[in-house]
């Protein structure tokens, strides 16, 4: 099998900078191995693979040592940044490396490539350094960016970089529902990736800056929307991720929401509802599934009875999902104030997210946490009575 000179020269070239190179041919796999040491330059041998992915002329080093992960990252950066300077400056345009130690691309950062990643970092990661986990070792430019719902790739095409997106959506349980990450997330071995409409030229860093810019607005736009939406019907939605559970209509909710690129360039807004996998809405737009999501939340309660804002943050605290809350509130005993002003005290502190202080909670004696300038007392688990006194001086 013929491999591309690329990859011959690239391998003279390690030669020449005196590397000494145990070299084997992965021709299934269209990829070299470099097994290299080099005594003066490199303190640990270091693994080299040669592959092309994706239109990029692919460069990843894997370190094999126990010493400080910081001095190995600075001496695999030193060596790519040497590589750069002495290696052909034609063969350099789309050459990039990986360091899959940790996660981190080695680029040359004046050429388009080193702009691109740096763009990237600086719209999508807030100034952080990319970083890419994968369980695949041989990526191409593939970026996880925390407020996306897909991996995204960057694809050079002739004079343009082109943007991708993964076929494998990333799951609904690593976010909240305004979009805030819950748990890491990591690209999945062989992602397939899937063209987008978008594509920008490689010297024109506004447009690949508005490029960016614009797919994080447009999901946070999206988050925004569908948070105001439910929000409008109650004002305490989100409670949940301060302290206790998200409740809405007696039923506790933990939605997601997420805007994906499907094929052909067609995108897909959907919210839904984790733990019945029930969809709230979904379409090609978003002002199309905020119209839905508004029908569904503004429908009313199955028997016609609404849920009081004490029952919102006990039932809350309790997980329960009817939505019946005398089912489980027994009753409620006001000491120094009324029922209407407790109600009215909870529902504007629920509408602030103020945070619950517990005082005592266990599992077989009554809880009691301050909230709203209450104090409410309530069996650890229901049913029960919930008492409430005043706790704050007049």
């Amino acid at each position: 099998m013929e491999f591309t000179h690329w990859k011959r020269r690239l391998q003279d070239h390690f030669e020449r900078m005196g590397f000494s190179l145990l070299t084997e041919r992965l021709a299934m796999q269209d990829m070299v191995k470099l097994e290299a040491t080099h005594g003066a330059f490199l303190f640990f041998p270091v693994t080299i693979h040669l592959y092309e992915r994706s239109g990029w002329k692919m460069i990843a080093f894997e370190a094999e040592t126990e010493e400080d992960s910081q001095l190995v990252e600075q001496q695999i950066a030193s060596l790519f940044q040497l590589l750069m300077v002495t290696f052909q400056e034609e063969e350099r345009e789309f050459l990039l490396g990986f360091h899959a130690n940790t996660g981190r691309y080695l680029t040359d950062r004046n050429a388009p490539v080193g702009r691109l990643v740096r763009l990237i970092e600086e719209c999508w990661y807030d100034g952080d350094v990319l970083r890419v986990e994968t369980f695949d070792p041989f990526p191409g430019l593939f970026v996880a960016p925390p407020f996306a719902h897909q991996s995204y790739a960057f694809m050079p095409e002739e004079r343009t970089w082109r943007l991708s997106v993964g076929r494998t959506g990333r799951p609904a349980n690593d976010y909240r529902f305004d979009g805030t990450i819950l748990s890491p997330h990591r690209l999945p071995e062989s992602e397939l990736f899937t063209v987008t409409p978008h594509s920008v030229l490689l010297e024109d860093e506004n447009a690949i800056r508005t490029l960016l810019e614009t797919e994080r607005q447009t999901i946070a736009n999206f988050h925004e929307r569908a948070m105001a939406t439910i929000r409008a019907y109650d004002p305490s939605f989100g409670f949940a991720w301060r302290g206790t559970q998200t409740f809405f209509h007696g039923v506790p909710v933990n939605p997601f929401a997420q805007r994906l690129w499907l094929e052909n360039g067609v995108t897909r807004y959907r919210i839904l509802q984790q733990g019945s996998t029930r969809l709230l809405a979904s379409g090609e737009t978003c002002d199309a599934v905020i119209e839905m999501l508004d029908d569904a939340v503004s429908s009313e309660e199955p028997d016609g009875q609404s849920v009081s804002p004490i029952g919102q943050l006990i039932l809350g605290i309790w997980q329960q999902i009817e939505s019946d809350e005398a089912t489980y509130i027994t009753n409620v005993d006001c000491l120094g104030i009324s029922r209407t002003q407790a109600d009215n005290r909870i529902r504007h502190a629920l509408a602030r997210q103020e945070t619950i202080e517990w005082v005592h909670r266990a599992p077989n004696e009554d809880d009691i946490c301050r909230f709203a300038g209450l104090t409410l007392t309530f069996p650890h688990r229901p049913p029960g009575v919930v008492t409430i006194e005043r706790t704050e001086a007049e």
